[in-house]
């Protein structure tokens, strides 16, 4: 009796094993149907008697839409930097913390407009532009008062500013790389 059910079981396991095979095949066939389709549709689309053809519908790549907003940012960002010898300076964590984000946001910028233009060092470039811009700053805070065009307090050059640039650079400018490469 024992053989009896063992080969009915057996029996049924082998006819649900077909019966999964079947479905699984009528599965592909479905999935193999549908990509088909929209192949075909895709093909119709492409060859329609459009005149713009696929370059009319074709969308830029990211990034390539609005080149010049980087270098908007990007002078925007140069500007604060430059008006900053201005304005009298305070070495409290806040004044400290926003001087560095500044930085972060002109490395950012500065080497996501590099890297779409195809430069291979942006990196490095955007560090050191960066921190010339930096010295150049404290250089300028120093020259205000002999020339006479800004007031003696707002004048004293603070090297802190200047070694803060370098992690905020850094850091932007790496942003800038990551997005880039997500974007390509």
């Amino acid at each position: 009796m024992n053989r009896q059910l063992k080969r009915a079981n057996e029996k049924s396991d082998k006819k649900r094993e077909r019966e999964q095979e079947r479905r699984k095949a009528q599965r592909r066939q479905s999935r193999v149907r549908v990509t088909q389709a929209k192949t075909a549709a895709k093909d119709a689309k492409d060859n329609s008697k459009d005149p713009g053809g696929p370059e009319r519908t074709a969308r830029p790549a990211p990034g390539t839409r609005r080149p010049w907003i980087t270098v908007a940012y990007l002078l925007l960002a140069v500007t604060v930097i430059i008006v900053g010898a201005w304005i009298p300076t305070e070495t409290d964590p806040f004044s400290l913390v926003v001087h560095t984000l500044i930085y972060l946001t002109l490395g950012y910028f500065f080497s996501l407009w590099l890297y779409r233009r195809g430069t291979s060092q942006a990196l490095t470039i955007t560090v050191v532009g960066g921190m010339l811009l930096a010295f150049g700053v404290e250089g300028l805070k120093l020259a205000l008062p002999q020339l006479g065009l800004g007031a003696a307090e707002a004048a004293t050059p603070n090297l802190l500013f200047t070694y803060l640039a370098l992690p905020g650079l850094g850091l932007g400018a790496w942003l800038g790389r990551a997005i880039f490469r997500r974007s390509v």
